[in-house]
Order: C-alpha cells, then structure tokens, then sequence
C-alpha cells in the first residue's frame, strides 16, 4: 500500500465512519457535498452508484433534517432500529448487544492502545466506531511510512486485514445492502453505498 493510498483510505473510512454514527447537521452537511466532486475512492461500481445516489439527493433538497430522521429510523437512534448497526446483534445467535462480538472487537481496539468513547455505555461494534478503527490503523500506517517504519508499518496492515477478516467484512457487506434497501433518502443510500465501495478500495489495497 502506498501513502497516497492509505490517505485515501482512512479520509473515507473516518467521514464515513462518522456519518454511520450520527446524522450529519446542517453545516456538516454542506461541508460533505462540497467535498464529492473529490471524493477519494471513487473507482468501484457502488461508489460511483453511491456519488449518484448523493447528488440527488443534494438536486431534490434533501434536509438535514429529513436525514437525520431516516437515519434514525434505520439505526433505531431514537427507537427499534430497522437495520442493526451492531456487530454482536447481526451476528450474534441471541441479537443482543454487549455480546461475544463486543468482547472481541473491544480487544482488537486495545491491541493498538485504543479504547471506544463510550465503553460500557455504547457497544463498541457500532458500524461507525468499526470503520472509524480502520481509519486509525491507516493514519497510523502513514505515519510509519513517513519515518520509514516498516516494522509499524506492517503491523497497522495486518491489524486492518485481520479485522477487516475478522470483523467488519463478515457483516457489514450485509448490513449496508440492507440500509441501502430500506433507505427513504438517496443520502442514507449513497452512504451505505460509498461504504460498500470503501471496504471493496480496502480490500483491493490491502490485498
């Protein structure tokens, strides 16, 4: 992997991380469209389905409001979720949080010094704080590759590809096809699609 690939990589992976999270305002809103014409993974086909599905619906005046509304209707942030965006509920025999999978995601975050910001009260396998850890192995990488670090280098690789093995690629897929289906706006579409595209650009850079 290159640098200028792992930029790429984690500027997506922590956007969309944090788009899976929350709702975006009305500011961060804006901020996202202006920042699609460069949007850094664009070469998969459910990217650029994904950049479609965003600018209509930046054309047909998609709120931040109505957003935030389909957004929690299918992430359940105000009620019965939709669409579970935790790991342990979509693979987990019983679909409760805080289950097997939270253990193991929380210890693969504490194999590299990291911790998720509401332990114990939020389920570390959130979708977005998943993405979000991608994110931090790749910017940790790049950082290893700037001081010619090979050794750390390799290790936030593999930290990625065994979680990504492990972890976010055995659900996600599945869930993101789901949000896709079950969207009422082209935004919450085309995140779920960009995301679908981001794992595809990792999994190609990661080999």
């Amino acid at each position: 992997m290159t640098p200028d690939q792992a930029d790429a990589l984690a500027a997506a992976f922590d956007t969309l991380g944090k788009l899976h999270r929350s709702a975006p305002d009305a500011a961060t809103l804006a901020a996202f469209r202006e920042l699609l014409a460069d949007w850094p993974l664009p070469d998969t086909a459910d990217a650029q389905s994904g950049l479609v599905a965003l600018n209509r619906s930046a054309q047909s005046g998609e709120d931040a409001a109505q957003i935030a509304a389909d957004h929690n209707r299918l992430y359940g942030d105000a009620a019965r979720a939709l669409v579970a965006p935790y790991e342990s509920v979509f693979r987990g025999t019983e679909g409760l949080v805080f289950g097997e999978a939270t253990l193991s995601v929380r210890a693969a975050y504490r194999q590299f010094g990291l911790e998720a910001p509401r332990v114990n009260r939020e389920p570390d396998d959130h979708i977005g704080l998943e993405f979000d850890f991608v994110a931090q192995l790749l910017l940790r990488a790049m950082d290893d590759m700037a001081v010619g670090d090979e050794g750390g280098t390799e290790q936030a690789l593999d930290g990625a590809r065994a979680f990504v093995s492990d972890h976010l690629g055995e659900w996600a897929p599945d869930v993101l096809r789901r949000v896709a289906a079950e969207a009422d706006t082209s935004f919450m579409v085309g995140i779920a699609l960009l995301s679908s595209g981001a794992l595809e650009s990792l999994a190609d850079a990661l080999g």
